[in-house]
């Protein structure tokens, strides 16, 4: 028999990541008295529920200090879990509570365990503080991907109830106008002015009440805009990408036609989203989803969304895409506000939060950006995305080098 200990902290990730990487029959949940009663202990043992792993919280609370009083209360734990079970194979995850309770709990399980593991999430490995099957210092172990976006943010507290990229429909649209997509991204320094200029025409389809009609239909919508002039150069380029995909209707003079609901969603921003997606699909992390919606736990009413989330090596990348064009004044700050917001509840302690936009950022919005702890990822840096993309992938992936 398998038994995990682990001591209960805020971050569910650094006792679930171990747990489903053994897959023990039995995780002692270790808590404190205010971990208790935050219902914390509660917590990991449903979410460890959901991904098929037994888990019991300990009935006796692990002291907060004295040194020699987490002593005692380990001790207790390390013999009574042997006496209940006498066969067991027990491996401690020490990474949990405070360093008071880390160096008792190491000491009383130092000679009873099989091994003491450290979650070592930002280098994406767990430290082998001991195994007693060595008498040499262990190599740490990387990290299996265990987990998808899905459930990375199950263990956040959100609940994910649909992505965009589920139905067939849209990824194979998505995969069709891909070609228009990588144009525009790698274009974008250039088409910075089309870009505003198509956002205020696709804006323009619709009236206010018509835009959430979930229909394809056209009806009582206005498809037919109007440039100033002649759209020529690297802007004419653009829209024949967008008119060979089946987007827009364009002659080469100042009228163009919107031919769906579809074509003014993509050209109203929707394409940077598929751009981001494409490219972080293209990259090879481990899961890649577009058009996040779901609901946080205890807020079943409000409903938040994210353009696009990716999991790779256990860690979340959160991405916000903008087409809008950046003010320094209240504009910048509500959109610093709401990345920061956001990336912060969703990603944990090590995951990332970049904001990729069309638009040059100005100084105030990458300001916001550095106070925040996001990346700004401006129009000059779209071509070069994947490779930056592939950076992070690069840094979780070496961890054990």
């Amino acid at each position: 028999m398998e038994i995990q200990v682990a001591i209960v902290s805020d971050q569910v990730l650094a006792n679930l990541i171990p747990a489903l990487m053994d897959r023990p029959e039995r995780v002692v949940l270790v808590c404190s008295e205010s971990m208790r009663q935050r219902e914390q202990g509660k917590r990991q043992k449903s979410v460890l529920a959901r991904h098929g792993v037994s888990a019991h919280v300990w009935n006796r609370d692990i002291p907060e200090g004295p040194l020699d009083a987490i002593r005692r209360f380990a001790w207790d734990l390390a013999e009574t879990l042997q006496d209940q079970h006498p066969e067991a194979a027990i491996t401690l995850n020490a990474t949990g509570g405070t360093k008071l309770m880390m160096l008792g709990m190491v000491e009383a399980f130092r000679n009873v365990s099989k091994r003491i593991i450290y979650t070592n999430t930002a280098q994406a490995r767990l430290e082998v503080v001991h195994d007693e099957s060595s008498d040499e210092n262990p190599p740490p172990m990387p990290m299996a991907d265990v987990l998808d976006v899905q459930q990375y943010l199950a263990a956040q507290g959100f609940r994910l109830q649909t992505t965009d990229d589920q139905g067939p429909s849209w990824a194979a649209g998505a995969e069709a106008r891909k070609p228009a997509t990588k144009f525009l991204g790698r274009n974008a320094s250039k088409l910075e002015e089309l870009i505003g200029v198509l956002n205020a025409l696709a804006a323009s389809v619709f009236l206010p009440d018509q835009r959430r009609e979930s229909a394809d239909a056209m009806r009582d919508a206005h498809p037919v805009q109007h440039f100033r002039r002649s759209p020529r150069g690297i802007w004419r380029d653009a829209l024949q990408q967008l008119c060979t995909v089946g987007l827009l209707r364009w002659d080469g003079d100042c009228e163009i036609e919107f031919l769906n609901r579809e074509a003014v969603r993509f050209v109203n921003g929707g394409w940077l989203e598929e751009y981001a997606w494409h490219i972080v699909r293209d990259a090879g992390v481990a899961d890649c989803r577009a058009g996040v919606r779901g609901v946080w736990d205890g807020a079943e009413q409000a409903r938040n969304e994210f353009d696009v989330m990716a999991c790779h090596r256990n860690q979340l990348l959160f991405i916000e895409c903008k087409t809008l064009k950046f003010d320094s004044g209240q504009n910048d700050n509500e959109i610093a506000y709401k990345v920061e917001s956001l990336g912060r509840d969703t990603r944990g302690l090590f995951g990332q939060t970049w904001l990729v936009t069309a638009r040059t950022p100005s100084d105030v919005l990458r300001d916001r950006a550095r106070q925040a702890r996001f990346e700004v990822i401006g129009p000059l840096e779209l071509p070069k995305l994947q490779q930056r993309v592939k950076q992070w992938m690069g840094h979780l992936q070496g961890g054990c080098a």
